[in-house]
């Protein structure tokens, strides 16, 4: 893993938000956060080839709602897009968004661009996505004209819930990605089925510990295991230690 370019990407981001934050006219609050998981799944499937991976973002947030996010991550995708495990790849990806509450409904609106610099650039794509939630459930739709590698229009909907119990997180989602095609589900994930839609969950339990969280989490799609090479599309249990700042 090429850790230092992933490491100088962020540490640029910082250096902006700290920048932004001691002269903006109105308050901005700003957060970060640094994870290592031992597999880096995205809807459902594995981004790293069935490997770990380390991830940071940080955020700068406007007293109004208005929001600004980089996040980025290891990957293991090479030029072509099919992943073949931790092979230096990097995933950099920027959000601008807003965020508010309408009584008991707290919305998120925005638009977010995947990038990935060590890989071709065609690779990369740009989604707007909208959500509200309430009382711990939340429901989303994300949508991208021509998704990862050219793979033309693509909507994301899904719904989660999540809840506290004896002070442990447990949460569960539910998503469905429907493709333009079944050639351009093939184009975007490699899959040599006839589908052009598929399901990804996620099980989860999570608890803060020693100042980080750990979290455990089923995650998976339906794909059919002969559709999808190197067992990228199967369930698995994902071990993740976050810390936030």
């Amino acid at each position: 893993m090429k850790l230092s370019s992933l490491a100088k990407a962020l540490l640029a981001s910082s250096v902006l938000f700290t920048a932004a934050h001691a002269t903006a006219a109105e308050p901005i609050t700003v957060t970060g956060s640094a994870a290592f998981t031992t597999d880096y799944l995205f809807r459902g499937i594995s981004q790293t080839g069935n490997n770990a991976a380390v991830q940071a973002g940080m955020t700068a947030t406007h007293e109004s709602g208005a929001y600004f996010s980089v996040w980025g991550s290891s990957v293991g995708f090479t030029d072509s897009g099919s992943t073949d495990g931790l092979d230096g790849g990097l995933e950099i990806d920027a959000l601008l968004g807003y965020s508010g509450k309408a009584g008991e409904v707290a919305y998120d609106v925005g638009v977010m661009h995947y990038g990935y610099p060590s890989a071709d650039a065609a690779l990369g794509y740009d989604e707007i996505y909208a959500s509200v939630s309430t009382m711990g459930a939340k429901v989303g739709l994300n949508y991208s004209n021509d998704y990862f590698a050219k793979s033309d229009k693509f909507m994301y909907l899904y719904a989660s819930y999540g809840t506290e119990v004896a002070g442990v997180g447990l949460s569960a989602s539910l998503g469905m990605n429907k493709f333009d095609s079944a050639a351009m589900m093939s184009n975007a994930l490699g899959t040599t089925g006839t589908d052009d839609s598929y399901m990804d969950y996620k099980l989860a339990a999570s608890k803060a510990i020693g100042g980080m969280t750990i979290e455990g989490a089923y995650i998976g799609s339906d794909i059919d295991d002969t559709e999808c090479g190197g067992g990228l599309c199967e369930g698995r249990f994902v071990l993740t230690a976050s810390k936030s700042f």
